[in-house]
C-alpha cells in the first residue's frame, strides 16, 4: 500500500493483457482518479522538491489517468506523470507490493502516480548532487541527447507556471 494515499479504486481487471498494453495511449476501463493539488504539495514537500517543478514535469509528460502508453523500446509509460515500467521492480519493492498491483495503481490513481514520480524525481535530484535541473533531465532519460530537449520543455512549463502564479499575486 502506498503511504498516506486514499485506497485504490476497486480492481475490475487484476491482470492486464499484453494486447491492452500494446495499444498506444490506451486508457484502462474502470475507475481512475486525477492527481489533486494536495497530492502535489504533499509529495513535493515529502521529497523536498519545488512543487512547481513537479507540476512542470506533469505538464511536460502529458500523461492521463488510466493511460498505458507503449514506447518504441517496449516499455510502457503509466498514468499522468508517465512513469516508465522499468521502475516497477524498484517501486514495488519500495512500496511493498506486487508489480501487477503497482502497474494498475500507477496508471489509475493520480495521487499514487504523483507520489511515485516525486520519489523517482527526488532520487534523481539527490543523485545529481541536488542539482534540480540535472535531476529533472535524468528523470526523463539517461541518454544525454534526449535530456536537452526534454529539459527545455520542462523549463518552459515551469516558467509559464511561475508567471501565472506571479500574475495572480499582483
Amino acid at each position: 500500500m502506498l503511504p498516506d494515499l486514499p485506497p485504490s479504486p476497486p480492481d475490475q481487471r487484476p491482470e492486464l493483457s499484453l494486447s491492452l498494453e500494446l495499444k498506444r495511449n490506451n486508457i484502462v476501463s474502470g475507475p481512475r482518479s486525477l492527481p489533486t493539488l494536495q497530492c502535489f504539495v504533499r509529495e513535493a514537500d515529502r521529497q523536498r522538491i519545488d512543487p512547481y517543478v513537479l507540476l512542470a514535469v506533469l505538464k511536460t509528460e502529458g500523461g492521463r489517468a488510466g493511460e498505458f502508453a507503449l514506447n518504441r523500446n517496449g516499455t510502457v509509460d503509466l498514468g499522468p506523470m508517465s512513469i516508465n515500467s522499468v521502475w516497477l521492480p524498484t517501486l514495488a519493492k519500495h512500496y511493498r507490493t506486487t508489480e501487477p498491483e503497482l502497474r494498475h495503481r500507477l496508471a489509475t490513481d493520480g495521487c499514487a502516480n504523483v507520489a511515485a514520480a516525486a520519489l523517482i524525481l527526488g532520487r534523481k535530484i539527490a543523485a545529481s548532487s541536488n542539482n534540480v535541473w540535472e535531476g529533472v533531465a535524468n528523470y526523463h532519460s539517461s541518454n544525454l541527447a534526449k535530456q536537452g530537449p526534454y529539459l527545455m520543455r520542462v523549463h518552459a512549463s515551469f516558467s509559464r507556471i511561475v508567471a501565472n502564479v506571479s500574475a495572480r499575486m499582483r
